[in-house]
């Protein structure tokens, strides 16, 4: 995977600006307690993570998206087995949705912000500085 794609980005969770900052402070998806900790700005570029109130909301649209393509994977593959019984659709389906909720969230957020920001190869050398007032 080549360094300035989206791609990139969205996969390795890492600035959309500078793709080196890590987008979220604990790399570990499954540490629940700190799952949407993000910093503020990039640490490598000072790019501005958490744009406004709200900004992450757009997000939820594609993970509703992705948990609808899983979904409808996941019923065809049972149903291939079982046919139309509801309890093992069911029980596969939430016991997927459940170990790959992590996953999904912190990539939508990855998608998200990589829709409004740019890959900038002199990122690092023009490092934007944030002051607190």
């Amino acid at each position: 995977m080549k360094k300035g794609s989206k791609l990139y980005s969205i996969l390795k969770l890492k600035c959309p600006r500078c793709q080196e900052g890590d987008l979220f402070e604990v790399k570990n998806p499954y540490r629940l307690k700190y799952l949407d900790k993000m910093p503020h700005y990039c640490p490598i570029c000072g790019e501005d993570l958490q744009r406004e109130i709200g900004f992450y909301y757009g997000a939820m649209m594609i993970s509703h998206a992705t948990t609808t393509v899983i979904a409808v994977v996941v019923h065809l593959i049972v149903y291939s087995f079982y046919g139309w019984e509801i309890a093992p659709n069911l029980i596969s389906l939430v016991t997927i949705l459940i170990v790959l909720f992590p996953l999904i969230f912190r990539t939508s957020r990855a998608i998200w912000i990589n829709m409004f920001s740019k890959y900038d190869s002199n990122a690092t050398h023009n490092k934007i500085v944030h002051e607190k007032i």
